[in-house]
């Protein structure tokens, strides 16, 4: 996925990464038992995305998995420049 900030700035994020920094407290949770979380097939690959508000972005992931709100600012964060 790239994103296109307000400054005309761009940066992208694959599925995996988002998925790996699911922020919803089932996912969370699992980071605080779990060392190693494998991903199977194209669970992380998105499936759909909707706006919430005017801060933040819900992803669906291809394993069904839609809980996490994702603020722009942490969009940011885990976005890498675009080359």
């Amino acid at each position: 996925m790239t994103i296109v900030w307000n400054d005309g700035s761009t940066g992208t994020i694959t599925g995996k990464r988002l998925r790996d920094a699911c922020p919803c407290a089932e996912c969370r949770e699992r980071d605080a038992k779990v060392t190693q979380f494998i991903q199977l097939g194209n669970q992380s690959e998105i499936a759909d995305a909707v706006l919430v508000g005017g801060y933040a972005i819900r992803f669906t992931f291809r394993d069904g998995h839609a809980d996490g709100i994702y603020p722009y600012r942490a969009l940011y964060d885990l976005a890498e420049p675009a080359g």
